[in-house]
């Protein structure tokens, strides 16, 4: 009797921790499948202000517009990171002194807080500066950086004239901000980023987009590292136009594996509108 008492003891012990192991450990979900198609939120990253603000909306207004235009059906969403920005759908109060590692952590903490941790995918269009926010953000988390998420979902991102190669223009700012210093050629902020765009991850379809005609960011560093597809054109589109021509076509040439042809192609915008879309050739 008294052994089975012991036996029946034991066994119930066995079951209880059990049971709280299975209360205690949560299985992850799996990661949101990967589809064509335009019903992605899409967050819009801006580049750098020389004012320390941005209105948000603005600044977007055209490429958002043309999305919309064209049967979008997410949402299209901004993202700031400067506390003088107005009309943003998210802001974090930094300034032109707020390392782009800082601003990375709060663009990651961001799309986890409120999209990835609830299994919702993300698009991304980022401009300029905005382009090396993102990478770093797709980084830090992938690597477990401290403070940054555990994981995140971004489906597809798009840069337009981002200096992934570092601009001379931030040389002669570096003195007065942290962010033009961060954007210097070989600062210790690019150096510490892999030449290979980072994934999210369920994995993140790039799109690097660069014009000989940028007088701010280089045709060479706009498409610096190692993307998916990276995009270059030749017909007089200045650095800010990347975000804002939306119509039309230009002389320019896409590179998947191999250089295409100079031919006459979509838009900047129309270009980052496909690259959400498509996972295949853009």
């Amino acid at each position: 009797m008294q052994k089975t008492y012991r036996r029946l003891t034991l066994l119930l012990s066995a079951a209880l921790a059990a049971a709280v192991t299975l209360l205690t450990i949560t299985p992850a979900s799996a990661a949101p499948s990967r589809s064509n198609g335009s019903g992605n939120r899409v967050i819009f990253v801006h580049g750098f202000a020389p004012t320390g603000k941005h209105d948000c909306a603005d600044y977007f207004r055209s490429a958002r517009t043309h999305f919309a235009n064209k049967g979008w059906s997410g949402n299209l969403l901004t993202f700031g990171y400067y506390s003088g920005n107005t009309n943003c759908s998210y802001k974090y109060n930094g300034s032109r002194d707020t390392s782009l590692k800082t601003v990375a952590k709060a663009f990651a903490n961001y799309a986890y807080n409120n999209y990835s941790r609830r299994n919702i995918k993300l698009d991304v269009v980022a401009h300029s500066m905005g382009g090396l926010v993102v990478r770093a953000a797709l980084y830090h988390t992938a690597r477990g950086t401290s403070g940054f998420p555990p994981y995140v979902y971004i489906e597809d991102v798009a840069t337009l004239g981002t200096p992934h190669g570092g601009t001379t223009w931030g040389s002669t700012c570096s003195g007065l901000w942290q962010q033009c210093a961060d954007m210097k050629p070989s600062s210790a902020f690019l150096d510490s980023l892999p030449s290979t765009m980072p994934n999210s991850r369920m994995g993140t379809d790039w799109t690097t987009v660069s014009s000989f005609d940028d007088g701010i960011v280089s045709e060479s560093s706009g498409i610096a590292g190692t993307a998916e597809h990276e995009v270059q054109y030749d017909d007089g589109i200045s650095h800010n136009e990347l975000r804002t021509i939306r119509s039309g076509t230009y002389k320019s040439r896409i590179k998947h594996s191999t250089w295409s042809s100079w031919v006459n192609r979509v838009s900047p915008v129309e270009q980052a509108r496909l690259a959400m879309i498509f996972h295949s050739a853009t």
